[in-house]
């Protein structure tokens, strides 16, 4: 278990929600300070599924909206790596607040519209049209 050390030698699953959500919001913020982890983590099939796992248990905020930073940065390197879907599927957890500009999770409409023309052009490359679709919907409810 990857987290067993970080955490005490409890197992991700035996641990609680707010555990759980504690230990994703620090990897978040831990991932993004080092100037190596990111380079050699994505380079691991292992430590992508981690942050992955990592990226759906965090806390209702993370510190500056760091979690869409590295959906951000996952997302890039998984287009470079041409796994559109992968990417797409990233990109489509994005926290978008779009009431509450205080929020360091807020976009503006353009902002929002660009995300979710990435997305669709992600399962446009995949040939998925009915998900494409769906996302270039969004993009015009967006605005």
């Amino acid at each position: 278990e990857i987290f067993s050390s970080s955490y005490g030698g409890l197992s991700w699953q035996s641990m609680g929600q707010g555990e759980q959500r504690t230990l994703s919001a620090y990897f978040v913020k831990a991932a993004l300070s080092s100037p190596t982890f990111l380079p050699k983590a994505f380079s691991s099939e292992e430590s992508l599924q981690v942050m992955k796992t990592t990226l759906g248990h965090l806390p209702p905020s993370v510190e500056n909206a760091m979690d869409n930073e590295l959906r951000q940065k996952m997302f890039d390197h998984l287009v470079e790596e041409e796994d559109y879907r992968s990417a797409a599927d990233v990109l489509a957890t994005l926290r978008m607040e779009s009431q509450d500009t205080d929020s360091p999770y807020y976009k503006t409409p353009a902002e929002r519209t660009d995300v979710y023309v990435k997305i669709s052009e992600c399962f446009l490359n995949e040939d998925d049209i009915v998900e494409a679709e769906t996302f270039v919907t969004r993009a015009g409810s967006a605005v």
